[in-house]
């Protein structure tokens, strides 16, 4: 059975980190999807619309895309101007171009909608990739001396070492993201032909969170969950980990 874990020092560096785990089979992954690109451009417009009113100058200033700025920058030493996180790279286009970022595809234009729409690192693996390998899909620090990644971008580049200190979710000794969120392998890439999908977010908290999933968190939950259904016609079921919820692993 695979496993998905968070190990115990991530949960100690990111004690106010609350994951969220939706599992979704079954989509239709291989046709643009009017619905999905319609609710990009309104969690878009929405955006803009929430810096105008609260004055942020840029995607820096809003407060949440601040907190995983300085929370990696303190337990990871992440240099936040050379790996931004994808929910600041997002909103920072959003708030340039004015508009939904280039579809992709339905699946992976969900969860950047999300991720624009809460300010929270958003993604998805293909499970059926997932489930090929023996090793579980696992969130930690990086072992420098084993651990390689090659980008989705240059898939001919030689494989380069993960920095020390750098939290990425990986496969073995095969990386699939780094630095948390800010690049992904075609490891596991979500694409045209990914039937079964784990999407998953990272809730950062700036005060401490109880053992129940937040407010934020249940509100990611419940807006993939209901986009994969309203949207795609796909139910799906959902898992909530971190050190706060005493729950570090989950079945995939």
């Amino acid at each position: 059975m695979s496993r998905f874990l968070i190990s115990s020092e991530v949960a100690e560096l990111l004690p106010r980190m609350q994951v969220v785990a939706v599992i979704a089979r079954g989509i239709d992954n291989t046709a643009a999807n009017a619905q999905v690109t319609a609710y990009v451009q309104n969690a878009v417009d929405e955006m803009v619309k929430h810096f105008a009113t609260n004055n942020y100058s840029n995607a820096q200033s809003h407060p949440r895309i601040a907190l995983y700025r300085d929370e990696l920058k303190k337990v990871a030493n992440v240099s936040s101007k050379k790996y931004p996180q994808s929910n600041e790279s997002l909103i920072k286009r959003a708030l340039k171009e004015k508009k939904a970022p280039r579809p992709i595809s339905p699946a992976v234009d969900l969860y950047n909608s999300i991720s624009i729409k809460h300010a929270v690192t958003a993604g998805a693996f293909d499970l059926d990739e997932l489930k090929a390998k023996a090793e579980p899909l696992e969130l930690r620090v990086a072992k420098t001396d084993q651990d390689t990644f090659v980008p989705l971008d240059a898939p001919d580049a030689a494989p380069s070492k993960a920095d020390a200190k750098e939290i990425l979710y990986v496969q073995g000794s095969t990386v699939l993201t780094r630095h948390l969120a800010w690049r992904q392998s075609a490891q596991a890439l979500v694409t045209a032909e990914s039937k079964n999908v784990m999407f998953m977010s990272e809730v950062f908290h700036d005060t401490a969170v109880g053992d129940q999933p937040s407010e934020l968190t249940k509100a990611v939950a419940a807006d993939l969950q209901g986009c994969l259904k309203d949207l795609m016609n796909v139910e799906s079921e959902v898992q909530y980990l971190g050190k706060s919820l005493g729950r570090l692993e989950a079945d995939l």
